[in-house]
Order: C-alpha cells, then sequence, then structure tokens
C-alpha cells in the first residue's frame, strides 16, 4: 500500500475507537453513579492488574508490551473522569479550607533571614534560631506567622523549611520573589491556616509515591492530563524502620477553587500516600490560572 492508503485505513481505525471510547466514558460514568452511592473507592490496582493480565492473554508477544500499555491508560483515563463525577455527586472533598488570610501581624524568622523580610518592619520580627522555634511560637499562640527562604531560584530548595510546615501542619499563605546580590530568592510566609483566594495560581502538597512500577511516572502523567503545570517537584529520602522511601514535595500552577483543581487533588489524595496541602498562594510567574 502506498502511505495515503495507510493512512486511510488508520484514520477508519481512528474513528472505530473514537466511539469506543464515548462507549466506555458512559459505561465509567455509570460506575461512578453507583461507587458515589455506596462510597466504594474509585482506585483498586490489584483488581486493574487482574484486568490487565485477563485482558493480555493470547496477545502477540511483540505487541504485548505496548497493549498492556494501552489498557493501563485507559483505565487511568477512566479513573480521572469518575473522579470529577465523584465530586459532583457528592460532598467529600477530603480537605477544609478558609478563604479570608490570616492575621499575619506577629512575623517570626531565622535570626539571619530577617534582613531580607518585606511582609512588615523588620524591627516587628520575631528573630529565631531554628524552623522549629518559629513553629513552637505559632503553635504555643506567641507568633501568628513565620517566614523564611523556601528556594533560591535555579540553586535548590530548601528541606529545612519543607520538612518543619510537614512535621507542624503549617501551610504558606503568601510568596514573593526577593533580589539579594543577583540571588533571586523565594520568600514564603506560613501560617497554621489553610488559606485558598482566588488570586492564588500556586499550590504546594507532599505526597510518598506507591512503591510499584510506575508509579511516579502515572502521577506525573494524572497531573499532565488535568492540563497543570508542574513548576517544582523534589524529593527528600526517609527512612521508615529499615525501608527508605522519598517524600515528594511539588509545586503546581493552579488553584483550588476550580473544579478540575479539586478534582486532581482528590485523585492525587486516593492515589498517593501521606499527602498533605502544604499551602495555596499567588507567586510571580508564567503561569497563571485563576478562579472565575
Amino acid at each position: 500500500m502506498q502511505l495515503d492508503e495507510v493512512r486511510s485505513q488508520i484514520d477508519e481505525v481512528d474513528t472505530q475507537i473514537r466511539e469506543l471510547f464515548i462507549r466506555r466514558m458512559k459505561l465509567a460514568d455509570e460506575v461512578a453513579c453507583i461507587k458515589a452511592q455506596t462510597e466504594d473507592v474509585i482506585y483498586k490496582p490489584d483488581r486493574e492488574m487482574s484486568i490487565i493480565d485477563r485482558q493480555s492473554q493470547g496477545m502477540e508477544p511483540s505487541l504485548l508490551m505496548e497493549y498492556r500499555a494501552l489498557i493501563r491508560r485507559v483505565m487511568e483515563i477512566s479513573r480521572k473522569y469518575q473522579y470529577g463525577r465523584t465530586l459532583q455527586l457528592r460532598d467529600c472533598f477530603p480537605y477544609d479550607y478558609e478563604t479570608q488570610m490570616p492575621d499575619m501581624s506577629r512575623l517570626a524568622m531565622l535570626r539571619e533571614q530577617v534582613y531580607i523580610c518585606d511582609f512588615c518592619s523588620k524591627d516587628e520580627v520575631m528573630a529565631a534560631e531554628s524552623y522549629d522555634q518559629i513553629a513552637a511560637w505559632i503553635e504555643a499562640g506567641q507568633a501568628d506567622a513565620g517566614a523564611g527562604i523556601i528556594e533560591e531560584i535555579a540553586a535548590g530548595m530548601s528541606d529545612e523549611l519543607n520538612l518543619m510546615l510537614l512535621a507542624h501542619g503549617l501551610y504558606i499563605n503568601s510568596c514573593r520573589v526577593a533580589e539579594d546580590q543577583q540571588r533571586r530568592l523565594k520568600v514564603v510566609a506560613f501560617t497554621k491556616h489553610l488559606c485558598v483566594r482566588p488570586e492564588h495560581n500556586r499550590l504546594r502538597l507532599v505526597f510518598v509515591a506507591p512503591n510499584r512500577s510506575g508509579a511516579l511516572s502515572s502521577l506525573l502523567s494524572m497531573i499532565s492530563d488535568y492540563g497543570v503545570n508542574l513548576t517544582e517537584i523534589h524529593s527528600v529520602p526517609f527512612s521508615s524502620g529499615d525501608d527508605w522511601n522519598y517524600h515528594f514535595f511539588i509545586e503546581m500552577s493552579m488553584n483550588l477553587l476550580l473544579p478540575t483543581s479539586r478534582a486532581l487533588i482528590f485523585q492525587l489524595s486516593q492515589e498517593t500516600q501521606d499527602m498533605r496541602l502544604l499551602g495555596s498562594y499567588e507567586c510571580e510567574g508564567d503561569f497563571v490560572n485563576r478562579a472565575e
């Protein structure tokens, strides 16, 4: 056959795939409606693997890997649709948040970072020796908020600040980019309240990826499917008994007030381990996605 003839046949197959896809998604909607009533979980990895194994039986060996990848991808897209429908059908979003900015009049910072503060007068800042001390002051009500340098842009992240947010249940509410001797620094303010505003265009969170082949790749593909730009990702190892794993700290260009953003966070909360939101804020940059 000539190339044009092959392309014509591919077009015919793609049309058939489109029709089957629509049919499958209608069935996925039925599944979502039933699970919304029974409150059954959407993601069942053991069942999905069993289906992939069964459907792959008898497939030509030269196409086996590609066929298994296709089935897996179809299931991922189906799950994405079901999470969004589930949020429409019942109130099950797993995180609470406020819409009014918290009080940050009493601010604490590391003593060596006070020089970069422009949230308030430097003379009013409480100087601390460690991030844990800042967290303790906030928990005790001695400070309303803390602030610190979370990133030297293009140079590296502050694991100490990220881990402190995780350990003490604090949230970033504000982010500014400051210039310091030709360095660009990301300076954040954090409190014990998760606040989401229409002008926010960043969401920070942390999770542990399931310990199986392709888990992280699947999670990154999920984020892409929602049309969300991943603006930062870095990992920090931790031990659990004799085993090692990684906390993945990520920042995404999104606003939690948008339905698609809520569906993504809902799905991530169900398909990762130990996920926690670490903040919602507005940040300078090219990636803006504001709530209407």
